[in-house]
């Protein structure tokens, strides 16, 4: 069993498209943009006939940064650090499909991520750790090597889902002025205007 890890995000929506995973599980552990990130997921694996399941643990009194409504942490390198925040999510992935079956949890770590718990280093330590554990599960992160735009025009994802997309940091709905919202809107841009090149080619 092939288990993504699905925030509606553009990311982890291209690896959706591109990987056909059996499960997709978004999980809200608290942060404040939950409700957001579960009605973009659940609508775009509608729209694409994947599984999609939610997992709630309420962890709020664990964050850090904009995603927890908190002050940041002088660790992180950008305010929307949460401590270990892949690390719990891999581990509540585990814990939820192992039984079913799980041999791969996929994420969507890209080469532009600057959280320590995005990069090789990371994701190969916690490849070899869960591999060490009962299951020998697998971790990847298919897209880590390329630019967010770049994962979107190898995936082929569709432009007509791009809209049903989320991904900001601080609220239900987009803010626009979040980090998370402004990546998303250049690298939305940066697809339209590769898509009209290729028309006008």
């Amino acid at each position: 069993m092939r288990v993504l890890l699905f925030s509606g995000g553009l990311d982890s929506s291209a690896l959706a498209f591109w990987k056909r995973p059996d499960a997709c599980l978004t999980v809200d552990y608290g942060q404040r943009p939950a409700r957001g990130e579960m009605a973009a997921a659940a609508a775009i694996c509608r729209e694409l006939g994947l599984r999609h399941e939610v997992l709630a643990i309420d962890l709020r009194a664990l964050g850090a940064g904009s995603l927890a409504g908190a002050a940041p942490s002088a660790l992180g390198a950008a305010e929307e650090f949460w401590p270990y925040r892949n690390q719990m999510l891999i581990t509540m992935a585990g814990m939820r499909f192992l039984p079913q079956g799980l041999k791969e949890i996929m994420i969507g770590a890209v080469r532009t991520d600057v959280h320590a718990d995005g990069k090789s280093p990371f994701l190969r330590g916690i490849d070899r750790l869960m591999s060490l554990q009962e299951g020998a599960v697998s971790v990847t992160a298919p897209a880590r090597a390329l630019h967010p735009r770049r994962l979107l025009e190898v995936s082929g994802f569709p432009r007509s889902l791009v809209g049903l997309t989320f991904s900001c940091h601080v609220m239900e709905y987009a803010c626009g002025q979040c980090r998370g919202c402004e990546k998303h809107l250049e690298t939305v841009a940066r697809f339209a205007t590769s898509a009209a090149l290729e028309r006008r080619i």
